[in-house]
């Protein structure tokens, strides 16, 4: 997919002719980030930190009676995962990931998935290892984390 200049803004990837035809792309930034890692890692690889969340929003803080209106609240941590390692629970807030406060325009998952914009480099890769601040009940913690491969039956 082109822009009227003639660069690269996306890879089409599928249509639904049933639907006028609507197409799906992927912005050429990921697909700058995907090749970047084939051709240095040999494979696309996903980091994997392993816990299910609900980002902490004002209306969350106030239903759940929770002391912050940011970060991501805990909801499961998946088994034998880089948080269960870490020791994150079900039921902590994450405040911070490596430095990094998690809001609602700045996700978990968004900042997990960053990369460098000139080079297409994932800023984190599986293996890194990584610092979480954490709130449980009232106490601060920072934990660290390696993060893992994410796998697709994950």
């Amino acid at each position: 997919m082109l822009n009227l200049a003639g660069e690269v803004i996306g890879v089409n990837t599928a249509t639904a002719p049933e639907a006028q035809s609507i197409g799906f792309a992927l912005p050429s930034n990921r697909v700058r980030r995907d090749l970047y890692q084939v051709r240095e890692l040999g494979k696309i690889a996903y980091p994997f930190l392993g816990i299910e969340y609900r980002i902490v929003t004002e209306k969350i803080q106030a239903e759940e009676n929770l002391q912050v209106d940011y970060g991501a609240l805990v909801e499961d941590v998946v088994l034998r995962s880089p948080a269960v390692k870490a020791g994150i629970k079900k039921g902590d807030i994450l405040l911070e990931f490596d430095g990094k406060k998690i809001t609602s325009q700045d996700s978990l998952g968004k900042i997990i998935q960053q990369y460098d914009e000139t080079s297409a480099k994932p800023v984190y890769n599986p293996g890194d290892t990584v610092t979480v601040k954490v709130l449980r009940g009232s106490q601060e913690l920072i934990l660290n984390a390696v993060l893992d491969e994410r796998k697709d039956n994950i």
